[in-house]
C-alpha cells in the first residue's frame, strides 16, 4: 500500500523531529553542566608580582611551591578557573588564609560538590657554595673589624641575606681542617658591622640575595680542606682548599 502524505502531515513530523533533538540536545548540555565541578586553574602572585601556578592533583589536592628566597605569605588571593556552569566558594579573587586548612568548594549545575584542600610546599632545592671570598679562596683574619668585605661567601638556595640574625639562623658554616675538625665560621648581621661600614656592607645586600659575611678573626691562620654548610635538612661540602690569612 503506498501511502501518500499531506503537506500538513510532512510539516508535523518536521515538527516532532525537530523538538525531539531538541530535549536529546538539551539532555546532553545539562549532562555536561551536571558532572563539571572542576578547578581547572589554580593561580596567585608571589612577592615580585610573578604568578605561581597551583599543581592540581587527581586527589582534589592544590599543591603550592612557595620560591625559598621569599617569605611565605599570611594570605593569598587567588584567580580560580572553573567548570562552565559550576561555582566556587570562596570565589575567585577573594583573601584567603594560605595554609593547609583553607579549602574550596565547587559546586555543579545539579547541587553536587567537589571539596579542593590547599597543599603547601615549600620548594627546597639542595643548596650549594657558588664562591668563596674575591681572590683563590682566600679569607681574612681582619684585626680592625670582623665585617670584612672580602669575607663574603655566596650560597644559592638558602633564601635572601637581610642582615638579620633571625634571618639566617637556618644557616652554619664550618672550616673543616685536617683532622676533619668543623670549625664554626661566625655569620656576620647588621648589628657586626661599625657605623662607619654599613654602607658597604649594605650595599653588598642590595641585589645580591646570596651573598653573606663570615668572620675568620678567632680562627687559626692556615689552608683548610674545605667548607661544610648546613642549611635546614641539607648538610653539602665546598670541597676547595680554604686559606685563612692575616690581613693587617
Amino acid at each position: 500500500m503506498k501511502f501518500i502524505y499531506s503537506p500538513f502531515r510532512i510539516a508535523q513530523i518536521v515538527c516532532c523531529l525537530a523538538i525531539l533533538l531538541s530535549i536529546f540536545s538539551s539532555c546532553k548540555k545539562e549532562e555536561n553542566k551536571i558532572y563539571k565541578t572542576e578547578i581547572l586553574s589554580f593561580q596567585t602572585i608571589d612577592a615580585r608580582g610573578e604568578p605561581i601556578k597551583g599543581a592540581i592533583t587527581a586527589n582534589n589536592d592544590i599543591y603550592f611551591y612557595w620560591p625559598p628566597e621569599q617569605k611565605m605569605p599570611d594570605s593569598i588571593a587567588p584567580v580560580i578557573k572553573i567548570s562552565e556552569g559550576s561555582t566556587v566558594k570562596p570565589a575567585s579573587g577573594t583573601k584567603v588564609p594560605f595554609n593547609e586548612q583553607t579549602s574550596f568548594s565547587v559546586t555543579g549545575h545539579d547541587g553536587s560538590v567537589k571539596v579542593y584542600k590547599l597543599k603547601i610546599s615549600p620548594y627546597d632545592p639542595e643548596p650549594f657554595i657558588k664562591s668563596v671570598g674575591f681572590s683563590a679562596n682566600n679569607l681574612f683574619i681582619y684585626p680592625a673589624s670582623e665585617f670584612y668585605e672580602y669575607n663574603l661567601i655566596d650560597i644559592e638556595n638558602v633564601g635572601i641575606n637581610e642582615g638579620i640574625a633571625a634571618n639566617n639562623k637556618n644557616i652554619e658554616l664550618f672550616l673543616v681542617d685536617a683532622n676533619n675538625t668543623d670549625i664554626p665560621l661566625k655569620m656576620i648581621n647588621k648589628e657586626d658591622v661599625p657605623a662607619a661600614q654599613l654602607k658597604t656592607y649594605l650595599s653588598w645586600l642590595d641585589g645580591q640575595k646570596g651573598t653573606f659575611f663570615v668572620s675568620v678573626n678567632k680562627i687559626e691562620a692556615g689552608a683548610y680542606k674545605k667548607i661544610k654548610l648546613k642549611y635546614k635538612n641539607h648538610i653539602v661540602y665546598y670541597e676547595k682548599i680554604i686559606n685563612v690569612k692575616v690581613r693587617k
